[in-house]
């Protein structure tokens, strides 16, 4: 082994990794969506997943005023969207809108489901941890969705064979596993 740059192994670790997006609400109960590429399961009973987010991200002031986020799976169907919802905006850009997503009311939370998704995950904030740039924002799933058609599962991806590029923006790759 050689020793090498934080930037450097994670170029090895970090694809594919499978994409989210989040939805919350600001304080005026209007929601946002980003995509996130961190997170995590953190508990079965009861159920609870983890996502990390920049704090100069608005999602940030609206998951720590609201206390509530949606995880919404993407499927191939949403690629661009996905690429559009990474890409840094400001807080007035309305990305539910530009991406024509259809919303759906969770049972538990404000924040909205997306409903071409694939599975979403109504999610109460349980707790959060600094982590310098970022904060972990730990959600207890109250409510699971599944869509009736879901699509193959998006990932970030590199240049390594067994994927299809479906999008491309700056220098991220949206695609899924080939059959």
């Amino acid at each position: 082994m050689k020793q090498v740059t934080f930037k450097e192994a994670m170029s090895v670790w970090n694809t594919p990794e499978r994409v989210v997006l989040v939805t919350s609400i600001d304080p005026e109960g209007k929601p946002h969506v980003m995509t996130a590429g961190w997170k995590m399961r953190t508990s079965f009973k009861p159920p609870m997943i983890a996502i990390a987010v920049g704090k100069e991200r608005y999602m940030h002031k609206c998951i720590s005023e609201s206390n509530e986020f949606v995880i919404a799976v993407p499927g191939a169907n949403l690629a661009q969207e996905v690429l559009t919802c990474g890409s840094p905006q400001d807080k007035d850009t309305d990305r539910m809108e530009m991406c024509q997503f259809s919303k759906k009311p969770g049972n538990f939370i404000k924040a909205p489901l997306i409903q071409k998704c694939a599975a979403s995950f109504e999610c109460k904030l349980v707790g959060q941890m600094d982590t310098g740039d970022h904060t972990i924002f730990v959600g207890q799933v109250l409510a699971s969705w599944i869509h009736e058609e879901p699509k193959q599962n998006l990932v970030l991806i590199g240049d390594e064979s067994g994927y299809e590029l479906l999008a491309e923006g700056g220098p991220y790759k949206i695609g899924v596993v080939r059959k």
